[in-house]
């Protein structure tokens, strides 16, 4: 899929967590969005010193709920992208490029355990994969957990989505990692970071893929405690989300 620039139109924004804004576009020109679920967009602002400045974000989107182009974006005190985003108004345009990334899921790929991992608004391209999931789920993979590392249960942006499609769908489990909830715990929600509940799975480095988004710590964290299980680069795919200031 090339490359594009386009225009985008903001249609709606809510806030979705105490820090988190859920905003969604629609291509200016009214043409249909089309995208790779996994893949990102990134917007180009202009800065005071003259130069542009980009920032990617992964597209949110459930394909065949909508055209429209869904991202969330993590408000940065004094960030370039987060004093355009949270006090924009409706019908508000941005210049935009994309989609690319190549954290998409590869067709037909046969696996034991697909493991998909995301911290705060990493967790984003998931929800776009759900109804790849679900087919995934009846063709060439066996189970699928969705492990989102977030401090509070507050934080668990589009667990509803989640949990939704957990009910409907066979072997697709999600599971919330909270740092640091001090609160009773939900069924789907465990104490701790993210990267540690791995342990649990039982996993094997020879039928298992997992897919790490999200803050670059917690990657190279899990990439590290991946690699002693004997994961090669090959079975764990990365895309580091990097504050937008």
């Amino acid at each position: 899929m090339a490359i594009e620039h386009f225009e985008v139109e903001l249609v709606d924004a809510s806030m979705i967590a105490p820090n988190v804004k859920h905003l969604v576009f629609k291509k200016a020109d009214g043409s249909k969005f089309e995208f790779v679920p996994g893949q990102f967009i990134t917007f180009l602002f202009d800065h005071e010193d003259g130069k542009l400045r980009r920032r990617s974000y992964s597209v949110a989107t459930i394909p065949n709920q909508t055209d429209l182009i869904e991202i969330a974006i993590s408000y940065v005190d004094g960030g370039i992208a987060s004093e355009n985003f949270f006090n924009m108004q409706k019908g508000q345009c941005f210049n935009v490029m994309g989609p690319a990334g190549r954290l998409i899921l590869k067709e037909n790929e046969v696996i034991d355990k697909l493991i998909l991992v995301g911290t705060g608004t990493g967790i984003a391209p998931y929800r776009a994969m759900l109804p790849s999931l679900q087919t995934a789920l009846t063709k060439n993979v066996k189970t699928v957990y969705i492990l989102l590392g977030v401090q509070y249960q507050q934080d668990a942006i589009y667990a509803k989505d989640f949990r939704q499609y957990v009910k409907n769908t066979p072997n697709l489990h999600f599971i919330a990692c909270l740092s640091r909830e001090e609160n009773a715990l939900l069924e789907d929600e465990v104490k701790g970071y993210v990267q540690r509940y791995f342990e649990k799975l039982d996993l094997n480095p020879a039928h298992d893929v997992v897919y790490l988004c999200g803050n670059p710590n917690m990657i190279d964290d899990a990439f590290a405690l991946l690699s002693e299980y004997g994961f090669d680069a090959k079975h764990v795919r990365r895309e580091k989300y990097i504050s937008s200031n």
